[in-house]
C-alpha cells in the first residue's frame, strides 16, 4: 500500500499542472468567446469596400458604403485630417461604421507631407492653397469617376479646421454641412500663441524659415484664414458644427474656449446653423 501511494503522490504534480492548464484555457475561452466573436463577425459582414487612389501622385483613400449604388447618387464624407495624421486617418470605430451603414461612403486625402524640417517642398499644410487643392481634386476626381451628391459632408480634424474653413467660405466644393473636430479656430490665433508651430506654417506659405519674412503673416492672414474669411464674406455658411476637447493644445495654442465662441459668434451671423459642444474624446 505504501508503494501505491508512493507513486501516486509522484505521479500528482503532472496531474494537477494539466488540470490548472486545462481551467486557464477554458477561463480564458470563456472570458473573449464573445469578443472573438465579433471580430469573426466584423469581418465576416465587412460594410464597405476600401479603394487606393492616387491624384496627381497624391494618395488617397475611399471607403465605399456597402449600399453604395452606381445607379443613384449616393452620400459623400471627405475627412480633412490634422498636422502629422495620415491620409489613412479615420473617425471613431463606431462613427465610422455609422458611416457605412447609412450609405456615407468616406474620403481623405494625404494634405502635409511633412510636419517637420528638412523639408524637401512647401506642402506642409497649415491650410495654405496646396492643401486646398488636394481637397478640392479629391472632390472632383471622385464625383467624375463615382456617382455622388454634389453637397458633401466635410469633416475637418485640427490643422484640417484650416481648410474646411476655407471650402465653407468659398464656392469650388459644394457643401451639405461641416463639423469641426477640434479646429485650429484661426490661423493667426496658432501663430500668435505657438511660437514653436512658426517654422511650418513658413514653410507652408514659402516663408524664410529664419523668420525675416514675417511681416507677410497679415497679408496670408486676410487670403487664407478662415475667421478672417468667415468676418468678410456675404456668402450664407452651411450648418456648422464645432467640438472641442480641452488638453494644453486646446488652452495654450488655440487660444481655449474664448477663441471658440469668437468662432461661433461669426458663424451664428453667416451660418445656416452653429453648434458648439464640448468632447472629451477629442485631441487637438
Amino acid at each position: 500500500m505504501n508503494h501505491y501511494f508512493f507513486e501516486r503522490t509522484k505521479k500528482s504534480p503532472t496531474y494537477v499542472c494539466g488540470i490548472c492548464i486545462f481551467v486557464v484555457i477554458k477561463y480564458f475561452l470563456m472570458k473573449y468567446i464573445f469578443t472573438l466573436i465579433t471580430l469573426l463577425l466584423l469581418f465576416s459582414c465587412k460594410n464597405y469596400k476600401k479603394v487606393n487612389i492616387k491624384i496627381k501622385e497624391v494618395p488617397a483613400i475611399l471607403y465605399l458604403s456597402k449600399k453604395y449604388d452606381k445607379n443613384i447618387n449616393n452620400n459623400l464624407v471627405i475627412y480633412i485630417p490634422g498636422n502629422n495624421q495620415q491620409y489613412t486617418k479615420k473617425t471613431s470605430d463606431k462613427s465610422f461604421y455609422w458611416l457605412m451603414d447609412n450609405n456615407y461612403s468616406f474620403a481623405c486625402i494625404q494634405i502635409q507631407d511633412k510636419s517637420l524640417p528638412p523639408y524637401d517642398n512647401n506642402n506642409s499644410g497649415w491650410g495654405n492653397d496646396e492643401a486646398y487643392n488636394r481637397v478640392l481634386n479629391l472632390y472632383k476626381f471622385l464625383n467624375e469617376k463615382y456617382k455622388f451628391n454634389d453637397e458633401v459632408i466635410i469633416i475637418g480634424a485640427s490643422m484640417g479646421g484650416l481648410t474646411m474653413g476655407q471650402i465653407l467660405v468659398r464656392d469650388d466644393i459644394k457643401v451639405k454641412l461641416a463639423i469641426g473636430m477640434g479646429p485650429v479656430p484661426s490661423l493667426q490665433t496658432i501663430w500668435k500663441n505657438a511660437p514653436e508651430r512658426r517654422v511650418p506654417i513658413r514653410n507652408s506659405y514659402s516663408l524664410k524659415l529664419d523668420g525675416s519674412e514675417d511681416l507677410k503673416m497679415d497679408s496670408i492672414f486676410k487670403k487664407n484664414d478662415w475667421k478672417y474669411l468667415m468676418q468678410n464674406s456675404n456668402k450664407r455658411i452651411k450648418p456648422t458644427y464645432l467640438y472641442y476637447g480641452i488638453d494644453n493644445v486646446f488652452e495654450k495654442d488655440f487660444g481655449g474656449l474664448d477663441e471658440y465662441i469668437k468662432l461661433e459668434n461669426i458663424l451664428k451671423i453667416k451660418s445656416e446653423k452653429t453648434v458648439l459642444k464640448t468632447n472629451n474624446s477629442i485631441t487637438h
